[in-house]
């Protein structure tokens, strides 16, 4: 099955948007977290869906609002 994974940054901007192949819901979500930390967004708010289907959900905590730049 096709998967996708999408990463937003604390503006909501996206900062990753990639596809991937697992056999499950349980795999993606395992491969979603491994892709997560390996390219260094462990902490940024990610999604892993399938199809409109949400297998993963990770919440950003942010430290401080930050004012958008001009």
């Amino acid at each position: 099955m096709q998967y996708t994974i999408t990463v937003f940054s604390d503006r909501g901007e996206t900062l990753l948007d990639d596809v991937f192949e697992a056999e499950s819901d349980g795999q993606a979500r395992e491969e979603g977290i491994r892709r997560l930390n390996e390219s260094g967004y462990a902490h940024h708010a990610a999604r892993v869906t399938r199809s409109g289907r949400l297998i993963h959900f990770e919440r950003a905590y942010l430290r401080r609002i930050v004012p958008a730049s001009s």
